[in-house]
């Protein structure tokens, strides 16, 4: 398994909805082709996303540094016009504290 990571884009302020339109064509023929939405080949493995009124989130593995180097490219050349973006490396909290939670009972 790869480091999971968590994705989130919001609109931009002052975006003209056009604009937003737009990049969620691109976005959508992106991920029609590689299965992402950073149109990365190898390397990347989407889970899943979740949208809001704000813009969302998405969940996905990276298998390789140079895959998520990709994905984070293509986001900033395709997409950060229209939304801001962040991606945030994800740890299993469950594992990493049972054994305290576990002391506790």
């Amino acid at each position: 398994m790869g480091q999971m990571y968590l994705h989130r884009f919001a609109y931009r302020d002052g975006v003209a909805k056009a604009e937003i339109d737009a990049a969620w064509a691109e976005a959508m023929r992106t991920f029609a082709k590689s299965g992402n939405w950073g149109g990365v080949e190898r390397g990347i493995t989407h889970h899943k996303t979740y949208g809001t009124s704000w813009g969302g989130y998405v969940l996905f593995e990276a298998d390789d540094p140079e895959a998520l180097a990709r994905y984070q490219a293509y986001q900033l050349q395709h997409y950060a016009h229209a939304v801001e973006i962040t991606i945030e490396p994800l740890y299993d909290m469950d594992s990493a504290l049972a054994d305290a939670i576990g002391s506790w009972r």
